[in-house]
């Protein structure tokens, strides 16, 4: 906001014909600073009402605790990472979802003795509406098409190996909560959880362990 004051002088004026258009020109201020006010209020309020629901990131919950993953399979000094898959969409079964999944690995001493690092797989993701399947009190049925991307990703080639494009079908329940239970449509079983809002959802799945791939 730019203020511009205007300073008027005359050397030949009686002091009631200097004094009076002064006066006025004050009023006219006045009221207008009283206008830029009253705007400014208004749409205050309107940002108020416009706040929108923000979807809540589940990645927040996710535990690293990659010493759990020492031990497999009868033995304790396994090189391993802790594992989440993450993923969140945004749009509707009408126009379809677009978005991201990303893998998460978090490795254990030994994991990182094998000269590994804590790294992560990113895929650009679009989805569309499929079957809800075995899961009856699922409400979105997504066919999603995953293709990683290079730009963003860390791990090791091997370690996504022949899943650089995939296709996985989902099944979700959105609950009253704002939570989410995300399953496989074919068998019926949850592989994760999440939340939504109107427009858009996430999943985090439940942690597990993963070897190197050499």
């Amino acid at each position: 906001m730019i203020l511009l004051l205007a300073t008027l002088a005359c050397s030949t004026s009686t002091d009631s014909g200097i004094d009076q258009p002064a006066d006025t020109a004050d009023s006219a201020a006045d009221t207008a600073d009283t206008a830029v006010d009253t705007g400014g209020d208004t749409a205050d309020t309107g940002d108020t009402e416009d706040t929108a629901p923000v979807l809540k990131d589940v990645r927040d919950e996710m535990l690293r605790n990659a010493d759990a993953c020492l031990v497999i399979g009868g033995h304790n000094d396994v090189p391993a990472a802790q594992v989440y898959y993450w993923g969140e969409f945004t749009g509707d079964a009408t126009d379809g979802w677009t978005g991201e999944e990303v893998w998460y690995y978090f490795g254990n001493p030994k994991w990182v003795e094998h000269g590994l690092e804590d790294c992560e797989v990113h895929f650009t993701v679009t989805a569309g509406a499929g079957n809800t399947g075995a899961c009856g009190s699922c409400d979105v049925g997504l066919i999603v098409r995953a293709q990683v991307d290079l730009s963003t990703t860390t791990c090791n080639a091997a370690q996504y190996a022949g899943y650089e494009t995939m296709e996985e079908p989902y099944a979700v329940e959105l609950l009253g909560d704002g939570s989410a239970d995300w399953a496989f449509p074919g068998s019926g079983e949850v592989f994760g959880h999440g939340y939504w809002v109107d427009g858009a959802m996430n999943y985090l799945s439940d942690g597990g362990c993963e070897l190197p791939v050499d």
